[in-house]
């Protein structure tokens, strides 16, 4: 088994809280548990998706941006200090091949400049992009109207399209219904309000 070595630009790098199941009632209201973790901004965000998408574009984007910052799983912190080597604060400037058929990896930032490795995993994030669903046609993708500010779609209040009948949910959703969307626990929302309003269309055919 190789040696794996993880690569961040985070300075320090950040954990989610560990769920604490029993809390003083002090704690419980200053920092109420939401699906997203502890806060009332989290409560907020994870309860009320519908009422995110009634602020102005300007104001979701900005929750979706900052509500939840980059961090890694309570549940990883363990399998992960002391057992894997992290660098925090560097960056790959370049990435080829070696004679011995692996990887050399050229950083910037603090440490080695050039590292060796059998293998490299690129977890860089990603950008809401309509544009990058392949699947639906140039022509079909150029008709739906975008959230100003944003490569996502503007949808409707039970996640339709500015093209009827086409639907949007999940990490593209995020932009008009706030974080949750990029979620497990927003999947039920979302199921509900499409189902219903799938369904009440086809009653009225």
């Amino acid at each position: 088994m190789g040696l794996m070595v993880w690569l961040t630009t985070v300075i320090p790098m950040r954990w989610g809280d560990l769920p604490r199941l029993e809390r003083p009632w002090t704690d419980r209201v200053l920092r109420p548990t939401a699906a997203l973790g502890n806060g009332w901004s989290l409560l907020a965000v994870s309860r009320a998706p519908g009422s995110v998408r009634r602020l102005p574009s300007a104001a979701r984007l900005f929750l979706f941006r900052r509500a939840l910052r980059p961090a890694g799983g309570w549940w990883l912190r363990d399998r992960v200090e002391g057992i894997v080597p992290v660098r925090t604060g560097c960056y790959v400037t370049r990435a080829e091949r070696d004679a011995r058929g692996g990887v050399r990896l050229h950083l910037a930032g603090g440490g080695p400049q050039v590292l060796g490795v059998d293998h490299v995993l690129a977890a860089t994030g990603y950008r809401l992009d309509l544009g990058a669903l392949a699947f639906l046609s140039p022509g079909l993708r150029e008709q739906v109207r975008r959230v100003p500010g944003s490569a996502a779609p503007r949808l409707s209040d039970c996640f339709e399209s500015s093209l009827p009948g086409l639907y949007f949910t999940g990490s593209l959703a995020a932009a008009t219904f706030g974080p949750v969307m990029r979620f497990g626990a927003g999947s039920a929302y979302a199921a509900c309000r499409i189902t219903r309003h799938t369904l009440r269309t086809a009653s009225a055919r």
